[in-house]
């Protein structure tokens, strides 16, 4: 006869996983399949009605820009919808046309990935070796988390530290480098996806300068071609290439296309990857569509157009953190990147928000348990060039209506007065 199963914690916690989506499901406010024939630019179609998509990550605008839609056709028309092979035997040439325009963006050697995803799995088991320590930001993104149980799985050491403390950062550098002769490494984002918050780049600066056996290891995703020389994206933006660098970007956000990309000053290191990386070597490669659309893109980037793309994507954010601020929707953080979360509190009361503002005309995305900490569901929303500054000052002033309403902003404790939105911290 056997025992009955003991519920673990992890299995209390899927429990809890699952009800929530199906509720967010159940209210139709996830999993939403848009209604449009055409997409078009900074609007979506939901339950029959034309809506304000503040919900969008192509924050230059460039996710249905002509251009790339005639780069992905001629493409298709030379080499297909796919070209099947793995990249270690033969791709076509438009994988050396990107990674050529790759290098020139980024200001440093490059590798290529089907997505960030696999960018992480590909160059993290690769780079953090036997006797390396992985100190990961508890926020990272769930991307670099999945590839880090690549390297719990070799007997590699990683150990998660609290997110956005620099005092435990700096703790936990020396505490590891006290405790092995191997290198050190520090995973994080540039711009965390859900917050728009950002690493600590002037104190990681500092600690790459002091300690020579420590690496970072940048997900760039979200700070990637809506700011930086080129597009290069805002960690190299605001650190500059140090030798012990690395950057994983993604192509799916900003740059309007799909992909991942990882480059670091070494080119040895790039070519290890290449060569030996899991994913790169025995994975399927990039199609010949999304690398049309993204040697497109990446002439974009090499242009003088990307400066008032970027100049334009400044404005927004500027205008979202001033007008939030003079509304008093207490934001999580006022950096300058174009993500921005306000704390709800209970998921029925953000839901309720999701579901008004819906009615208003305004797509948001919702956030509960396990994107952010139980009892800690939120609003995510984004701003793009697609949107129009009316639009923008119009769904904020919603959204303070109904947070007022719900009660919201008086349960909020968040301190406005700890950063000033007018400052550009870039």
């Amino acid at each position: 006869m056997t025992s009955a199963r003991t519920t673990t914690g992890a299995d209390r916690l899927l429990a809890m996983f699952v009800d929530n989506v199906r509720r967010t499901r159940d209210r139709g406010l996830s999993n939403i399949h848009i209604e449009d024939e055409t997409v078009v630019a900074g609007k979506i179609t939901v339950r029959g009605r034309r809506v304000h998509n503040f919900g969008d990550c192509s924050y230059l605008g460039l996710g249905t820009d002509g251009r790339l839609r005639d780069g992905a056709r001629r493409a298709i028309d030379r080499f297909g919808t796919s070209y099947s092979s793995s990249i270690a035997y033969t791709a076509v040439p438009l994988y050396r046309d990107l990674k050529e325009r790759m290098v020139a963006i980024m200001g440093a050697p490059a590798a290529l990935a089907p997505t960030t995803t696999l960018a992480h799995c590909s160059a993290l088991p690769v780079l953090i070796r036997a006797g390396d320590v992985a100190l990961i930001d508890s926020a990272v993104h769930n991307s670099v988390q999945m590839a880090c149980q690549l390297l719990t799985a070799t007997g590699i050491e990683v150990q998660p530290i609290p997110h956005g403390d620099p005092s435990e950062l700096t703790q936990a550098v020396e505490s590891a480098l006290d405790r092995t002769s191997g290198k050190v490494w520090y995973l994080a984002d540039g711009v965390y996806s859900m917050s728009g918050g950002t690493a600590p780049f002037d104190v990681l600066v500092d600690l790459l300068d002091q300690h020579d056996r420590l690496w970072a290891y940048v997900d760039d995703a979200h700070g990637f071609s809506w700011r930086g020389e080129g597009g290069r994206g805002l960690a190299v933006d605001r650190m500059g290439w140090h030798d012990r660098l690395v950057i994983a970007v993604g192509l799916a956000k900003a740059f309007g296309s799909a992909g991942g990309v990882v480059a670091t000053p070494d080119p040895q290191l790039i070519e290890l990857i290449e060569m030996v990386g899991p994913p790169l070597s025995f994975g399927g490669p990039i199609t010949p569509p999304t690398l049309g659309a993204s040697v497109a893109s990446a002439d974009i980037h090499l242009s003088p157009e990307l400066g008032l793309l970027q100049a334009e994507e400044r404005d927004r954010i500027d205008l979202v953190n001033r007008t939030a601020a003079s509304f008093g929707i207490p934001l999580v953080s006022f950096d300058h990147t174009p993500i921005f979360f306000t704390e709800i509190g209970r998921m029925d009361t953000m839901l309720e928000l999701v579901d008004s503002m819906l009615d208003d005309g305004f797509y948001l995305n919702g956030a509960m348990f396990p994107i952010v900490p139980h009892r800690r569901a939120g609003l995510r929303f984004t701003v793009t060039n697609s949107i129009e500054p009316d639009a923008v000052v119009a769904m904020l002033e919603r959204l303070r209506h109904h947070m007022h309403r719900t009660n919201t902003l008086d349960q909020v404790t968040i301190d406005l007065r700890r950063e000033s939105p007018s400052v550009d911290l870039g």
